[in-house]
């Protein structure tokens, strides 16, 4: 959600120094967490049950968890880092070109198994939990004065021999019951917070496949004046409608305020026929409010082009 939320607002507006570190950093980590996927379904997982980036409530804290592997044997942790470059450890602090960096991963690994440790003990379940890190990246080095830190981590010319080793397992009525214990917790991101001026951003449309808000209308599409793609109003405004719902998280969507977004480029019938096929309602009082029915804008965009009655046409 960060990283969609950071590559949505650098769409409609200048980022600052520190936003536009922010998403570097958000998406070095998911580009790591895209190689450890493509690595795992090489190594093949058939044998265990995988939980992906997901936030989990233990008693009155909130943690999140890059990926969990489960079979009857209980849980591994896997912490994905994408480092790159000369890493130390000293003294159980780890430093990178000799600047101590904010973050430990050995102590997020070590809060992270705590957690399933104490949600474990509270059913008082029999099963095993363990972690590893995860460092995908081919151009990270590691010193360290704690030799024991090695049986910790895995890097990447081991990483495919260490997927192998879960292949074997099962996963029978113990990983089912574990995995239930997992979702039962799951959450949404409650460190999430997305807290726009909307005096910054830039209203209207922007092509999908330059990104200009350079556009001209024609009957049913809007043409992008820079690269000279086609798409349809409806692509538009689903869009638009996904940007709005990701810039103003958790907030209500009055048809209203989603006017002003996009500049009144189309008309309020339009708006409103799009707003009803692809949102839930709701009414409370005078007042209704909006939100998309989809997560995954591409996804759905892609999958509702073969119903379309007016295709769009990229140039890129």
């Amino acid at each position: 959600m960060d990283l969609q939320f950071y590559e949505t607002l650098e769409k409609r507006c200048e980022l600052s120094k520190v936003e536009s570190g922010r998403l570097h950093t958000y998406r070095n980590g998911f580009t790591g967490e895209c190689l450890y996927d493509q690595l795992f379904d090489e190594a093949g997982h058939e044998d265990v049950l995988i939980y992906r980036d997901l936030y989990l409530q233990t008693e009155r804290s909130v943690t999140q968890y890059d990926a969990l592997i489960i079979n009857d044997d209980g849980i591994v942790v896997n912490e994905i880092k994408n480092y790159t470059g000369e890493y130390r450890i000293e003294g159980g602090e780890w430093f990178r070109n000799d600047r101590q960096i904010s973050e430990n991963p050995a102590a997020q690994l070590s809060r992270a198994t705590g957690k399933l440790i104490r949600i474990r003990n509270s059913v008082n379940a029999g099963f095993n939990i363990s972690g590893r890190l995860i460092f995908v990246s081919d151009d990270f080095y590691l010193q360290t004065d704690d030799d024991s830190i090695w049986r910790k981590l895995v890097v990447r010319m081991d990483l495919k021999r260490y997927m192998r080793s879960f292949r074997g397992g099962h996963v029978g009525n113990k990983a089912q019951y574990i995995a239930r214990l997992i979702s039962e917790r799951i959450v949404e991101n409650p460190y999430f917070e997305a807290d726009v001026d909307a005096e910054r951003l830039q209203k209207g449309f922007y092509c999908g496949a330059c990104g200009s808000f350079s556009l001209q209308k024609s009957r049913f599409h809007l043409v992008c004046s820079s690269c000279g793609s086609k798409e349809s109003n409806e692509t538009h405004l689903l869009r638009a409608l996904a940007d709005y719902q990701c810039l103003f998280y958790g907030k209500p969507m009055p048809s209203r305020s989603f006017m002003e977004f996009i500049g009144y480029r189309l008309s309020r019938r339009i708006v409103q026929r799009v707003l009803l096929e692809h949102c839930d309602v709701d009414k409370k009082g005078n007042q209704t409010t909006y939100s998309l029915k989809y997560r995954n804008f591409e996804e759905k965009t892609v999958k509702l082009q073969r119903s379309y009655k007016y295709k769009d046409y990229l140039t890129k």
